[in-house]
C-alpha cells in the first residue's frame, strides 16, 4: 500500500512539473518528458499493465493540460508504457544502458508519432527539421535521466533500508 501511495505522490509531482513547466528550465531549448520517463519506469519495474495503464490516465491528463492535439499522449504513453512492461521480461531492466536505450528510443517513437500527427492533422510544417532540433537532444536527455532518476531511487531505498535497520537494532 505504501508503495501504490509512494508512486501517486510522485506521479502528481511528476505532472506538476511537466505541464506547470517546472522541467524546461533544464538547458534552454531542451524539455525532458518527466511523464513519459515515470511510465517507462513503472512498466518496466511493474509490468505490462502497470505500464499501460500509468501510462493511459497519465497521458489523459497531460492531454487535459495541454494545448496540443487531444488524445497524443494517452495513445503514446499508454503503448509505451505497456511495451516497456513487455520489455521487463526480456531485459536487464536494472541495467542503466538498457533503461538509456529504452528511454531514448520511446522518446523518438512519440516524437516521430506526434510530429506526424501534427502534419497530418494541421497545418504542418515538415518533419524533419523538429524532430532533428527538438525530439534528438530530448531523446538524449530522457536518456540520462532515466538511469540517473533509477539509480537516485535505488540509493534512496538503500539509504532508508539501512536507517531503519540501524533504529531497529
Amino acid at each position: 500500500m505504501r508503495a501504490h501511495l509512494a508512486s501517486a505522490a510522485l506521479a502528481v509531482a511528476v505532472l506538476t512539473l511537466q505541464t506547470g513547466g517546472g522541467a524546461s528550465g533544464v538547458l534552454p531549448g531542451l524539455h525532458p518528458d518527466l511523464v513519459l520517463l515515470f511510465v517507462l519506469a513503472a512498466g518496466m519495474r511493474r509490468g505490462e499493465t502497470a505500464g499501460a495503464l500509468w501510462g493511459v490516465g497519465l497521458g489523459f491528463v497531460q492531454d487535459a493540460f495541454s494545448a496540443g492535439l487531444p488524445g497524443v499522449n494517452l495513445l503514446t504513453k499508454g503503448i509505451l508504457g505497456y511495451a516497456a512492461g513487455s520489455l521487463s521480461d526480456q531485459l536487464d531492466c536494472d541495467n542503466p544502458n538498457t533503461q538509456a536505450l529504452v528511454a531514448s528510443s520511446a522518446t523518438l517513437l512519440q516524437g516521430a508519432v506526434t510530429l506526424s500527427l501534427l502534419e497530418v492533422f494541421s497545418a504542418g510544417s515538415g518533419v524533419l527539421a523538429p524532430f532533428l532540433g527538438t525530439v534528438a537532444p530530448a531523446a538524449a536527455l530522457n536518456g540520462v535521466l532515466l538511469p540517473a532518476a533509477s539509480h537516485a531511487r535505488r540509493s534512496l531505498l538503500r539509504w532508508r533500508g539501512r536507517r531503519f535497520a540501524d533504529s531497529g537494532a
